[in-house]
């Protein structure tokens, strides 16, 4: 392609300089790389990182050049189009004098054998490989109920589930009776271990039937508390709590607040009972359903109060969507648990947040693109948060490197390094 069929690079160029402003500042001010802008600008399109993410380039550009997307980028599919039927002329290869006779490959029984017994062998390897790794790796043991230490626990007994190997033997340790129970056929196991008031740590590990390999031991700990509410602490003052109410259903941040002795110090705990489940769903853009595999909600630092002169306290918690079982407690006393249910706010809240590396973003709220976001190139360490009453459109260039939290749910990575992933989420009963 010659100088003079740069008639995008000109346009793009007079436009740019026309508005007095130069490619740093132009790089500042849309988000586009500094040397993207200038191969768009000198028509070398082999520098730029592909089609898709070009076109984004040119809407993104022309907007903030005041210049019509959709001419610079039938621009861009003409002069891409003419590069891509050039082709370098190669001077064909000297004759050779003489052309030497090759001898035909010829089949013989032997040579069959031969490649039988190399299959043979070589399957014979991988299967040894295969069963050294089988029996050399330790078996996995995972609690899933309760998902993690429980500080206020009201019965002396709990229900443990997780899931381990097929049929494996669950052992319990530590505690005052420690039973041992069969995984079923796909790994699951459930027990019911007996607890005593106070700290109860209970350890398991499961024992591979195949291989004879034990896991790594999973420990949880469970206080049990048998205080009511208005009971009289060791200090002689008594601890009240106002908020929040039992079984209360609370949307946003939870509220804590009591009574206690003057100055005295008030710990604030949360623990996981169950996590919450979506109020939305995703679907691609053939509406197929995807499958979401949320994360647990992090379980927040303890909160620590100070009771003012009249005994009074407060403080607010940042909890995630499920079941939480709050617990109050006034000088390292026995606490009051209370448990509640965090539910999202009404509509659609998402947060993108860009983890190893760029992505081509393309945001729809409620049918309506994000303005001054959508249609451009969002970058390492970006994050975007959108609003919608009713569904949301997200179309990502590198579904790897964009995590997804929907609701106050996490929801991880989109998809794989690389892959163009749409997602349309829906409110639930919208």
């Amino acid at each position: 392609m010659t100088e003079g069929d740069h008639k995008l690079g000109e346009v793009l160029r007079a436009a740019r300089e026309a508005k007095g402003v130069d490619l740093p500042r132009v790089e500042r001010e849309t988000k586009i790389r500094e040397r993207y802008l200038s191969a768009l600008e000198r028509g070398e399109y082999r520098e730029l990182p592909g089609s898709v993410y070009t076109k984004g380039f040119l809407r993104n550009y022309g907007a903030y050049l005041g210049l019509d997307p959709e001419y610079l980028i039938d621009l861009y599919r003409l002069e891409s189009a003419s590069l891509a039927t050039e082709r370098p002329r190669v001077p064909a290869p000297p004759r050779p004098l003489a052309a030497r006779r090759t001898r035909a490959f010829v089949v013989t029984p032997g040579a069959v054998v031969a490649a039988i017994l190399t299959i043979l062998v070589g399957a014979f390897v991988a299967w040894i490989g295969y069963e050294f790794v089988s029996f050399a790796r330790q078996p996995e043991l995972r609690i899933t109920e309760p998902a993690g230490n429980v500080s206020a626990h009201t019965e002396l007994s709990i229900v443990v589930r997780g899931v381990t190997e097929p049929n494996a033997s669950v052992t319990v340790s530590n505690l005052r009776e420690n039973p041992t129970v069969l995984a079923d056929a796909e790994g699951r196991f459930e027990v019911t271990l007996s607890l005593v008031p106070g700290s109860n740590v209970m350890r398991l590990s499961a024992s591979d039937p195949v291989t004879g390999r034990v896991s790594e031991v999973e420990e949880r700990t469970i206080v049990v508390v048998t205080q009511v509410a208005g009971s009289p602490s060791p200090g002689g003052a008594t601890l009240a709590v106002d908020e929040p109410a039992a079984d209360a259903a609370i949307t946003g941040r939870v509220r804590v607040s009591g009574t206690a002795g003057p100055g005295a110090s008030v710990a604030v705990s949360a623990t996981l009972v169950r996590p919450g489940r979506p109020t939305f769903t995703v679907t691609d853009p053939d509406g197929t359903e995807v499958t979401l595999d949320p994360a647990a909600p992090p379980v927040p630092d303890p909160l620590e109060l100070t009771a003012d002169g009249s005994g009074a306290f407060s403080g607010e918690l940042a909890l995630r969507p499920g079941a939480w079982d709050v617990s109050v407690a006034m000088d390292g006393g026995t606490p009051i648990t209370r448990r509640i249910s965090v539910r999202p706010a009404d509509g659609l809240r998402a947060t993108l947040q860009l983890r190893r590396g760029d992505s081509y973003v393309d945001l729809d709220e409620d049918g309506t693109p994000v303005e001054g976001v959508s249609r451009s190139i969002a970058f390492n360490g970006d994050r975007i948060d959108l609003s919608a009453s009713r569904d949301l459109r997200i179309r990502v260039g590198n579904a790897g490197a964009v995590r997804i939290t929907i609701n106050g749910i996490s929801l991880g990575a989109m998809g794989t390094d690389g892959q163009v992933v749409e997602w349309r989420v829906t409110r639930a009963g919208g």
